[in-house]
C-alpha cells in the first residue's frame, strides 16, 4: 500500500510539471531602459559578398498606458566587416571620421541618418506593433521594423509542446514562423523557431528564443536562414539581445 501512494504521488507530480503554464506578456514599467544588440552574419552568393554587422540600440520606454507601451528607440553604433569582389570595408561608428579609410568614409556617410534616427513605438502587452513613427531624423521609417518588431505571443497560457504561427511580409519577402514551447522554469521560456520564407524569395529558418518569464522580454533570439533571392544564394545568422540598463 505504502508502495502504491508513491507511485500516485510520483504521478501526480510528473502531471503537475509537465501541465505547467504560463501567460508570456510583456510587462513594461515607465522609465525602464534596455539595450538591444543585434548581429546580422551574411554570406550572400557563396562568397560573393560577406558581412559581419553589429548595431546597438537602445531603448527607453516613455509611457504605459492601459496595457499599452510607447518606446523610444535609437541607434548608437554600427560595426561592419564586409567583403564583395576583394574590397574590404571596416567600419565603426564609434571611430573618429579622420580615422576612417576612403572605402569606410563612404560606408559612414551611408550610416549617418540611420545613427541620427530617434523612433516612437506603440507596442500592446503581447508584443504587437501597433504603431511606429520618426521623430528625429529622415528617410523611409518602414525600413526599421524589423528592429522595431519581435514575436507576438498568443492569447492563451502555453505549456511545454505548445505552438503558434504568424507570418509577416516584409518588402515582398513572407516570413511564416511557427514557435513551439520547449521549456518553462521560474525564469526563462525557451522556445524552438521554425518556418519558410516565400515571395520575392524562397527558404527556410530555424532557430531560438529564450524569453524573460517576469517581464516577456525576448532576451536571446537566434534566428539562421537559408534562401534564395534573385538566383543568390542567402546564408544569415541574426542574433537579437535585451539586457535591462
Amino acid at each position: 500500500m505504502k508502495n502504491f501512494f508513491t507511485l500516485l504521488l510520483l504521478v501526480a507530480t510528473t502531471f503537475s510539471f509537465a501541465q505547467e503554464s504560463t501567460l508570456l506578456r510583456l510587462n513594461y514599467n515607465q522609465g525602464d531602459v534596455y539595450l538591444m544588440q543585434m548581429n546580422m552574419k551574411q554570406n550572400i552568393g557563396e562568397g560573393t559578398m560577406i558581412m559581419d554587422m553589429t548595431m546597438d540600440m537602445p531603448i527607453k520606454i516613455s509611457g504605459v498606458n492601459d496595457g499599452i507601451y510607447s518606446s523610444e528607440m535609437s541607434f548608437k553604433r554600427v560595426k561592419m566587416d564586409m567583403e564583395q569582389v576583394g574590397v574590404k570595408i571596416n567600419y565603426d561608428s564609434n571611430m573618429k571620421e579622420e580615422d576612417l579609410d576612403e572605402t569606410s568614409k563612404m560606408m559612414s556617410a551611408q550610416m549617418k541618418p540611420m545613427l541620427e534616427t530617434v523612433l516612437e513605438t506603440k507596442t500592446n502587452v503581447y508584443g504587437e506593433l501597433l504603431e511606429m513613427k520618426m521623430i528625429k531624423g529622415s528617410g523611409n521609417v518602414d525600413q526599421f521594423t524589423s528592429q522595431a518588431q519581435s514575436v507576438v505571443y498568443p492569447k492563451e497560457a502555453v505549456t511545454v509542446g505548445y505552438s503558434w504561427s504568424e507570418e509577416r511580409d516584409t518588402n515582398g519577402m513572407k516570413i511564416n514562423s511557427t514557435y513551439t514551447v520547449k521549456s518553462i522554469d521560474d525564469k526563462t521560456v525557451v522556445l524552438a523557431v521554425k518556418g519558410g520564407i516565400s515571395g520575392s524569395s524562397a527558404g527556410s529558418l530555424t532557430g531560438r528564443m529564450n524569453i524573460d518569464k517576469a517581464s516577456g522580454v525576448p532576451i536571446l533570439s537566434i534566428i539562421n536562414m537559408d534562401f534564395e533571392i534573385m538566383e543568390q544564394k542567402v546564408v544569415s545568422e541574426i542574433v537579437m539581445k535585451m539586457e535591462k540598463a
